[in-house]
């Protein structure tokens, strides 16, 4: 039953921190690979968590 509660609030956190690590690596400019990988990422598990 606890797992129910923590998964999303985890993923959630996984989802703002793949974000933000997205931002930092725009602001840094050497791979925008990885811009889009992360911030693609971090956006999908947010939406899919606020669907859920």
């Amino acid at each position: 039953m606890g797992i129910l509660i923590i998964l999303p609030f985890v993923m959630g956190l996984l989802g703002v921190y793949l974000v933000t690590v997205g931002l930092w690596e725009l602001r840094i400019g050497t791979d925008r690979k990885k811009y889009s990988t992360y911030m693609f990422t971090g956006l999908v598990l947010i939406v899919f968590l606020t669907m859920g």
